[in-house]
């Protein structure tokens, strides 16, 4: 059975404007890919390495930072500040099967990567 994307939204609201709360999501996503990016109100960055993370093993916690993943991203501006709309998905290829701890990486990697950008704006 191949190996079915995980995928992760995210959806905040913030009193900060828009060119504010672009500067926080690019910090992450630096932070996050380790190259830069640029302050867009959307956007798609890739993240992760297939191959040191097939290399690493998904299951220790040097290959849950570097799954590989698609982030992408929108901020919308609303009455009383903005609107952040995260989407995380899984990009690991195909696999001959799927294992659960496939799965359990990347919700465990996804719930960090929520709480981390929940503390930028609480």
């Amino acid at each position: 059975m191949p190996l079915q994307p995980v995928q992760r939204n995210l959806d905040l609201t913030t009193s900060l404007p828009p060119h504010e709360v672009a500067g926080r999501v690019a910090d992450f996503l630096h932070e996050l890919t380790h190259r830069p990016t640029t302050t867009a109100r959307t956007g798609i960055v890739k993240a992760g390495s297939r191959l040191a993370y097939r290399i690493v093993g998904g299951v220790m916690n040097a290959g849950k930072k570097r799954l590989p993943m698609i982030v992408s991203w929108s901020i919308t501006e609303n009455g009383s500040g903005s609107g952040i709309h995260l989407e995380m998905k899984s990009d690991e290829g195909t696999y001959g099967f799927a294992t659960r701890w496939h799965y359990q990486a990347y919700e465990q990697r996804f719930t960090q990567l929520e709480r981390n950008l929940q503390s930028r704006f609480a």
